[in-house]
């Protein structure tokens, strides 16, 4: 019904107006995460090997186009170029190959994961699935993705610059530019709204608990009189 999809397709122009004059890798991620673009080159709901092979007993691959897509069409292109443009070649004249079908296998592996996340009644397309909002920016299942290292173009892996979470400074996710949000007691606060799925009777559902000790607590506490965003 073409009266219900206007809106998804205004909000994905919109990702490429917010980011005509800005980063290409912000306006790279942002469209992968777009369920509209998860959709056109086919790795929504993508899954990897081990997670089929656990669940059905039955070899897979990961959906490799997007993966192909992202370099052939939207970076790198099929060969390599020198700075000034011109094509490199080998001595016989060949020009040299970007990446291999090896390395596309590699990168589909990484967009293993990712689905729509849940409905919600103030977009226009009307839906009431848990997975079935064609709006907003996909979420990435856990036991879907591939658990696996991949390897880059440039004989190491992906993440190879990257501190791991050890070497990582102690409290770093305190540093300059953080942004907090107090939500209440409660871990389910009434002013948000998870899918059904995250449902508790318990309630119990921890997304952080803070030492009342701690620099982050006493500034959201404010001896009482609440702060709400620090």
């Amino acid at each position: 019904n073409g009266a219900e999809r206007t809106e998804m397709y205004t909000y994905y122009y919109d990702i490429l107006v917010r980011h005509a004059f800005g980063n290409y890798r912000d306006i790279l991620g942002e469209v992968s995460f777009s369920p509209l673009m998860a959709e056109h080159l086919s790795y929504l709901k993508s899954k990897s090997h081990s997670y089929v092979f656990s669940n059905s007993n039955m070899v897979s691959r990961a959906d490799e186009n997007y993966a192909r897509e992202v370099m052939q069409l939207f970076s790198i292109g099929l060969v390599k170029l020198n700075k000034d443009g011109t094509i490199q070649v080998y001595d016989s004249g060949v020009p040299l190959q970007a990446y291999t079908n090896e390395d596309v296998e590699s990168f589909a592996r990484a967009w293993t994961g990712f689905d729509r996340t849940a409905a919600r009644g103030n977009i226009e397309q009307i839906s009431r699935g848990s997975t079935d909002n064609r709006l907003d920016p996909m979420q990435v299942v856990p036991d879907w993705r591939d658990p696996f290292p991949k390897s880059n173009l440039d004989g190491g892996f992906i993440g190879d610059k990257y501190e791991l979470c050890v070497d990582v400074n102690y409290k770093s996710f305190l540093k300059k530019g953080a942004h907090y949000r107090l939500l209440g007691g409660s871990s389910s606060p009434e002013m948000t709204k998870d899918p059904s799925y995250f449902s508790d009777p318990a309630n119990s559902v921890l997304r952080a608990e803070l030492d009342p000790t701690s620099a982050l607590y006493l500034r959201l506490y404010n001896g009482g009189d609440y702060e709400l965003d620090v």
